[in-house]
């Protein structure tokens, strides 16, 4: 990896030690998880399969102002007949991706409120291996990555004072190849913990 990509990981860790340098307290921290899963069969050849893990840690520097750290994990397999002159044959295509994101986020709420609407905004560093393999041939790769924006909205719902749960609304530009890039949408639901 460049130089470059690990300047980028490592600067919201800085940005959150000068934010800790300047305050007078404590910063409320934030630690949240969710996990997402789908899939959709056709018949035995033709089929797709998704999942993702995320955790995020947020940092409260002001009443309703927050730097959100995160980390997703995402897997999606796709198997498909598709024809050639023999007849037909069978492509799996299996792309891992990672993505490691900073938002600013805006609570619509009171702190204290049991339910909090939340607005966020920032950029993300996304990296993307394809893996596509016909039938029992060798496979071949594509890789692509970089930074690309993201937004998004959401709300959690307290239960006790410090746990919630919370569902967002989010989208991510991930670069396709070096030219072109795709809104990444994905729905998430999981639960967080205020410290």
């Amino acid at each position: 990896m460049s130089p470059r990509f690990y300047s980028f990981i490592w600067l919201p860790f800085f940005i959150c030690c000068l934010f800790s340098s300047f305050a007078a307290q404590a910063l409320d921290t934030e630690f949240g998880t969710s996990y997402t899963y789908k899939k959709s069969t056709f018949d035995d050849d033709n089929n797709t399969e998704q999942q993702s893990a995320t955790g995020t840690v947020s940092f409260y520097f002001a009443e309703k102002i927050a730097l959100e750290l995160s980390y997703t994990s995402g897997l999606y397999v796709k198997k498909e007949k598709q024809p050639n002159f023999a007849g037909a044959f069978l492509r799996t295509t299996t792309q891992f991706t990672d993505v490691y994101g900073t938002d600013l986020i805006y609570i619509l709420a009171d702190r204290k409120a049991t339910f909090q609407p939340f607005i966020k905004g920032g950029v993300a560093y996304v990296r993307v291996k394809q893996v596509v393999q016909d039938d029992n041939n060798n496979p071949w790769e594509i890789l692509y990555s970089g930074p690309s924006p993201s937004y998004g909205v959401g709300f959690k719902l307290f239960i006790t004072q410090a746990f919630a749960f919370r569902t967002s609304y989010d989208v991510i530009q991930t670069p396709v190849n070096n030219e072109t890039k795709i809104n990444d949408i994905s729905g998430r639901v999981g639960i967080s913990w205020m410290f």
